[in-house]
């Protein structure tokens, strides 16, 4: 069978008057529908179809429409013309049109099933679409037509002459923007609008693009003038100051990505223009010399600017990639080695090792820079620096690990092509996110990095590389017939290995994989998308999960104001309770949505057309397996704001206070940032009325945190000028003043870091008087804690006194399965490892085993210490041993007692605390650094009363209200003990991604 046709060969079809790319990412959030486009309607009838045809193989085609179109009072309007696209595989597919007949009714059977758009048309009418989910038997869907409006738009440049074959772009409530290229004149008309304002935008070859937002047609034309790009000239000499004819320039910046290469003329000169105004890197070579890269050269509008390139002698580093760290590793032929200086280059240097597993960079510059690898089943790790004179560096690779795993939906039937993504943390914290694409993309952008920059090829005014930028390279592929006998869902089998897609009998293998704690993402356009189980990965190891895809079912929904008026273009987000499913869309001219295979219980949180970022009301629905749910999201009356006025403490205004705001209202998300003016005043909209948790900041001033009960139409505060504490941090029973001790201090406000001076000293400015947390840590001491009180004033600075950090010593051992077997990636710390942490390195103190189970732990203080050994997977484990100040504790044996792994709360994202119970109540015993608890103020020891409203009687379901949707936030009501008072408290903590 034929293929059908591609978006590019459609849109060739069309007149460039008639043409329209149309980009919706926003609008589908992961449907990137690249094939649905519209065009400016003039007369009738309609251009032709700007997307492909559905193939009749495809879908089941049993689905009825009749789709009525009316005008505003309701009146049919014969001669209209509906047509409907079928969104299939991320792209837009035609699978119908029809005249409406005098009734205003068009007839649609035969239809696929699935998720559909339907667009109306009508004559000095505009656009109407709607976004349905179509299910066996017929349906009926009413379209409004309201006059179109008109826009001119004339294009002149910066000598007021009119710019022809610019593109304009032309968006509007509706999702999908209009897009036209001006004429001769610099002219070009957009009719059949919808309601305004509009947002334009226009761009041309030699131009630097233009937007202009909140535009209302008017009886003129707008008039969108465009800004000539500018220029370099590089003139690139020897070290004698002799010109370098024949050098090669690379360039690279703002509108030059990637880099671009170009040779300098018998002057050594060579001039690049048509460039965006913005910053540009620039380096020079010939032979072994190299010139260092000059960075962040600005370019402005319209000019010119002449750079200087001095070639120097460089160095080549010779790079050895090896099969682990070991001294007898073997070398590892064929990886992939970048080397960049500076740590982070727009020229990297690209080779592969031969068979002695080396390879050859350069030449380089003096100065510093880093390189990394990677090869076929192993992971890439991070940078290895490279010394300033260093010629040859070593790069020990860690061997990828494999998820093997199987997929059946609800019956227990295999599903084939399912697409698996792998998530998690590696044992230093970092986030591991793979597929198969990002590998594939990672290859191929290698092999095409191999042959260095493209040329640069001046286009008319413009120095870039002439038509688009070539596809990357594949690489060789397997035969189909070969991979699988014909079995067309056995696709081919890229460089990078299998793909990590299920097969006929639902079983898959993803490798290779980052070692680590990791779950398997498992996504089938006909099931509803499935988080599995969290398995750990050892390096070169095997994991096995097993994942169950349901069905899932329909969710329609209509969003519309008090007085029941359908809301277009609100955007609506769709979160799974439990997964990681989240989904983006807008509503329609009528304020329709719909989402096709959903879990059973999602959470919509809405927002209005016109503040996108702020979520107005959240909805939580369940919708029934293989069945159809409708909705109706009432967005609630916007309260009245909020006057907030900042004085001073002697009355006067304070400008640049910022101000930041939670409601403590678990069903409003409302989170807001603000700064006051020149007299002290900010607002806060949609406010009044709520429980707010208020922070002032402001430098000078003593920050103030206010919980409001129900906040009031205004508001008025005062901030005292703040105080400076300062303090001393000693080792050695006080002997020694130390320098660079990190001191962490904790208040109401935030978190506060400083480190100490040559003389032991530092200085904390704007605080507020009372109670405030230190944590002081030194590498060669061990860590303390001490709570304080700070009394002073502005004219008085407050003494914290001294704090003399105990001796330490180290502990070195190993960690061992039940089996005695060496546990990589174990978690060891002194007291207490945590349980959940965000993504990120480890907090300090804590320390992971390598690939032999061994760890050192370093600052620990003398005496009898516990050290704690933990994994999600077996357990926890500790034990008691004697530390000497200055000397290693070594031989210590912890071995995992490989316990039932406890049920983990299944969601996106969570709180990474870790919890114990104290006295019978649910408390905080760890509070890892920047986590969004410590942001939000929570520290050890605070007791958990609540979360979301629900009052907290264990772990397990304190953990459980934790996790849920990263799009919402918890309402955390917590108290703490305070020289012999019990205080309590609410905030609010956005859920984060944690590792266990």
């Amino acid at each position: 069978m034929a293929s059908p046709p591609s978006s590019a060969s459609w849109r060739s079809q069309r007149s460039r008057v008639d043409t329209a790319l149309v980009w919706v990412a926003a609008f589908f959030c992961f449907l990137i529908i690249t094939t649905l486009q519209d065009v400016v309607l003039r007369v009738l009838p309609l251009p032709p179809i700007p997307a492909p045809p559905l193939p009749e193989e495809v879908a089941v085609r049993d689905a009825a429409l009749t789709a009525t179109v009316r005008d505003e009072q309701g009146r049919s309007l014969p001669g209209a013309s509906v047509r409907v696209f079928a969104i299939h595989d991320d792209r837009a597919w035609f699978v119908g049109e029809q005249r409406v007949d005098q009734e205003g009714r068009a007839q649609f059977d035969g239809l696929p099933r699935g998720e559909v758009w339907v667009m109306a048309y009508g004559e000095a009418r505009a656009r109407a679409s709607a976004r349905l989910i179509l299910t066996s038997g017929p349906r009926s869907l009413d379209l409004t037509l309201l006059p179109g409006k008109v826009l001119d738009v004339v294009v002149v440049d910066d000598a007021d002459r009119p710019v022809p074959d610019a593109e304009i772009t032309l968006t509007a409530a509706d999702p999908l923007p209009f897009v036209a290229v001006t004429g001769a004149d610099g002219r070009v008309r957009f009719d059949r609008l919808g309601p305004a304002p509009y947002g334009v935008r226009g761009a041309a070859a030699g131009f630097e693009e233009t937007v202009r937002t909140g535009i209302m047609p008017g009886p003129f034309p707008l008039r969108l003038k465009l800004d000539r790009l500018g220029a370099l000239t590089v003139r690139v000499i020897d070290g004698a100051g002799v010109p370098a004819e024949g050098a090669e320039v690379l360039a690279a910046g703002t509108g030059l990505w990637p880099a671009r290469r170009t040779t300098t003329d018998a002057s050594g000169r060579v001039h690049i223009a048509g460039l965006r105004t913005g910053v540009y890197d620039l380096k020079a070579q010939r032979g072994d010399n190299v010139s260092t890269t000059a960075f962040a050269v600005p370019v402005e509008q319209g000019a010119g600017k002449e750079v200087e390139l001095v070639l120097m002698p460089g160095r080549r580093v010779r790079v050895l990639v090896t099969d682990g760290e070991g001294t007898n590793a073997s070398t590892v032929k064929n990886a992939s080695v970048v080397l960049a200086e500076n740590g982070l280059s727009s020229f990297p240097l690209h080779g592969r090792t031969g068979d002695d597993g080396s390879v050859s960079l350069g030449p380089i510059a003096e100065g510093p820079a880093s390189v990394s690898a990677w090869a076929p089943g192993f992971v890439q790790r991070s940078a290895v620096p490279i010394e300033d004179t260093a010629l040859e560096v070593r790069i020990p690779l860690l061997r990828g690990a494999a998820l093997v795993g199987d997929v059946v939906d609800d019956r227990g039937y295999p599903i084939a092509g399912a697409t698996i993504e792998i998530i998690g943390a590696d044992p230093d914290g970092m986030p591991i996110d793979e597929t198969m694409a990002m590998t594939e993309f990672r290859e191929g952008h290698f092999l095409r990095a191999l042959q260095g920059p493209v040329s640069l090829i001046p286009v008319g005014e413009l120095g870039v590389m002439a038509g688009p930028i070539p596809d990357i390279p594949r690489g060789d592929l397997a035969s189909p017939v070969a991979a699988g006998a014909g079995d067309p869902l056995a696709a081919t089998t890229p460089a990078a290995g299998e793909p990590w897609v299920t097969r006929r009998d639902g079983t898959f293998r993803a490798e290779p994989v980052t070692p680590g704690r990791v779950h398997a993402i498992v996504r089938h356009p006909d099931h509803v998308e499935a988080l599995s189980e969290a398995v750990t990965l050892k390096p070169g190891g095997e994991a096995r999960v097993h994942i169950v895809l349901r069905q899932g079912g329909l969710l329609e929904g209509r969003v519309i104001e008090e007085d029941r008026s359908p809301v277009a273009g609100a955007r609506i987000e769709l979160a799974a309770t439990q997964g990681s499913l989240e989904r983006v869309t807008y509503s329609a001219d009528d304020g329709t949505f719909a989402f096709a295979a959903v879990p059973d219980e999602v959470l919509l949180s809405v927002s209005r057309p016109e503040s996108p970022g702020d979520i107005v009301v959240r909805v939580l629905v369940t919708v029934p397996d293989r069945d159809r749910k409708q909705v109706e999201i009432l967005l609630p009356r916007r309260r009245d704001a909020v006057a907030i006025h900042i004085d001073d403490d002697r009355g006067y205004p304070l400008d640049r206070v910022e101000v930041r705001v939670v409601s403590l209202d678990v069903a409003v998300p409302l989170r807001r940032t603000l700064f006051t003016d020149d007299d002290g005043n900010t607002t806060l909209p949609d406010a009044v009325g709520l429980p707010l948790r208020v922070t002032l900041l402001r430098p000078g001033s003593a920050p103030l945190v206010e919980p409001i009960a129900a906040a009031p139409a205004e508001m008025r505060f005062a901030l005292r000028p703040g105080v400076r504490a300062s303090g001393e941090v000693t080792g050695g029973g006080g002997r020694d003043r130390l320098e660079g001790a990190e001191v962490t201090a904790y208040t109401l406000a935030g978190v506060r870091r400083t480190v100490t001076s040559d003389q032991g000293t530092y200085t904390l400015a704007d605080l507020a008087p009372g109670r405030i947390r230190l944590v002081v840590r030194h590498e060669e001491y061990a860590q303390t804690e001490v709570i304080l009180s700070v009394e002073g004033d502005k004219d008085r600075p407050a003494d914290l006194g001294t704090i003399d950090l105990p001796a330490a010593g180290e502990v070195e051992g190993e960690v061992l399965d039940p089996d005695g077997e060496p546990v990589a990636g174990a978690r060891v710390a002194r007291d207490r490892v945590p349980s959940y942490l965000p993504l990120g390195p480890l907090p300090a103190g804590v320390v992971t085993t390598d690939r032999e189970g061994r760890f050192i732990l370093r600052g620990v203080p003398a005496g009898d210490a516990t050290i704690e050994a933990y994994t999600a997977d077996l357990g926890r484990v500790s034990e008691v041993t004697p530390v000497r100040a200055g000397q290693t504790t070594t031989r210590v044996r912890l071995t995992l007692p490989g316990d039932t792994p406890r049920p983990e709360a299944r969601g996106a994202g969570s709180v990474a605390l870790t919890l114990g119970v104290v006295r019978g109540a649910v408390v905080a015993l760890l509070v890892p650094p920047g986590g969004e608890a410590e942001l939000a103020g929570v520290e050890p020891g605070d007791r958990l009363l609540s979360v979301n409203g629900r009052d907290v009687r264990s772990i397990n379901e304190a953990r459980r209200r934790l996790t849920g949707p990263l799009a919402e936030d918890v309402v955390v009501q917590l108290s703490r003990d305070e020289g012999g008072t019990t205080s309590r408290w609410m905030t609010r903590i956005r859920r984060e991604r944690v590792r266990r």
